[in-house]
């Protein structure tokens, strides 16, 4: 529990409009000390002058704010209550006057009785109270304490807050110039004239704000895997369809190259049919002829052996009237020729082959993009209507 001494240094060292310890601490000639940033800010809403809150009359224009003196002591005083207390309140510079709805979350987590650090437990005693680790062990010290069971801050909404300036008031305003949680004290005096709703009100568009980005987000998903699941139906039937009609081609290339092959080793085969059966043809007199000078030959060595010289004049005739007519025979007997043939085209196998695998290569098509039409789309997303106007 915050001791009396304590209390009174806290309230020294907070700026009376932020209703924090003092950032950037500027005293004013009538000898009041502001946040810089609070002065400037009540300046911008005040018609570029700021008057002092607590009504001596003072008025200084936003020009000048920046020459405003620098308050070292009370800089000083703020930096050594934190020391004291084990806390740092320049790590963050800028004034509370600027938080948004995350500093409203922060400020609902804070410990109720020091209200300055996180809460982590609650009391199942102790209606509408929080508390950090430190603050639970010193509120329930006291035997007669100790008899409340400690809860997990999350396990015990905190209904009501009250304000730290005017203890015995409920803070349930949100002052949407400061903003900050304020009571109906503070709107009647720190925060006279600021635009303010209810806190249920804040906390209301809070949630429909944090639900109408669930629903975006969730919105925004569904399209994605919707689209995904398009796209992967889109690659099954590009996949099945090119696969068929790769297999479809190959099979007809298949079907062309073998009966070509058979057409053309049919003609092979005739063509060496007929020659063969032309030499054949040729061959076989040719051989009968052999055949007859075989005879004459052994004829001719039997008469030779005797040496009967009365014999081998008498056929001598016989021989030279063969040979005479042999001779005639193989000059009317025209030599054999062969047709010669070549298989056109063979040679252009390896450009053929080429071709071949050109067939059906694989090609990635650039995705189609319409700039015009994409700038429409991004001009037309969060209007109402579409707007089909041509440009």
């Amino acid at each position: 529990m915050t001791t009396n001494k304590s209390v009174k240094v806290e309230h020294l060292i907070t700026c009376p409009i932020c209703h924090e310890p003092f950032k950037d601490p500027r005293i004013l000639p009538c000898s009041h000390t502001y946040c810089r940033e609070c002065i400037k800010h009540i300046a911008s809403t005040n018609t570029d002058q700021f008057e002092c809150p607590l009504r001596d009359g003072f008025v200084i224009l936003k020009k000048d704010i920046n020459s405003l003196p620098f308050n070292q002591e009370m800089r000083d005083l703020v930096e050594l209550y934190g020391k004291q207390n084990n806390l740092t309140y320049y790590e963050k510079q800028s004034c509370s006057i600027h938080i948004n709805l995350s500093a409203l979350i922060q400020e609902l987590n804070r410990c109720t009785n020091c209200r300055l650090v996180k809460a982590q437990y609650a009391c199942d005693k102790c209606e509408n109270e929080k508390f950090c680790s430190t603050c639970y062990e010193t509120v329930h010290a006291p035997p007669v304490m100790q008899k409340h069971q400690r809860l997990s801050s999350d396990n015990k909404a905190l209904e009501t807050i009250p304000c730290v300036t005017h203890p015995k008031k409920q803070l349930e305003y949100w002052c949407l110039m400061c903003s900050k949680l304020i009571c109906v004290d503070c709107l009647l005096f720190q925060h006279k004239n600021h635009s303010y709703v209810l806190f249920d009100d804040v906390m209301q568009g809070f949630k429909i704000k944090i639900n109408t980005d669930f629903q975006s987000i969730q919105s925004s998903l569904n399209y994605k895997i919707n689209q995904t699941e398009i796209l992967l139906n889109r690659i099954d039937d590009n996949g099945k369809s090119s696969r068929q009609k790769m297999t479809e081609t190959i099979a007809e290339m298949r079907r062309i190259i073998d009966e070509h092959e058979k057409d053309m080793l049919q003609k092979i085969f005739n063509i060496e049919k007929e020659q063969r059966k032309q030499l054949e043809d040729y061959k076989k007199p040719l051989t009968k002829e052999l055949q007859r000078l075989n005879i004459h030959k052994v004829s001719f060595e039997m008469l030779s052996s005797i040496k009967n010289h009365t014999k081998l004049l008498e056929a001598k005739q016989g021989f030279d009237n063969y040979v005479n007519e042999t001779n005639e025979k193989l000059k009317l007997l025209p030599m054999p020729t062969v047709t010669e043939y070549f298989l056109e085209g063979i040679n252009k196998f390896p450009s053929l082959k080429q071709n071949i695998l050109q067939c059906g290569r694989y090609i990635e098509v650039p995705p189609y993009h319409n700039l015009q039409l994409e700038e429409l789309i991004t001009d037309n997303r969060k209007k109402p209507e579409f707007d089909l106007k041509l440009r």
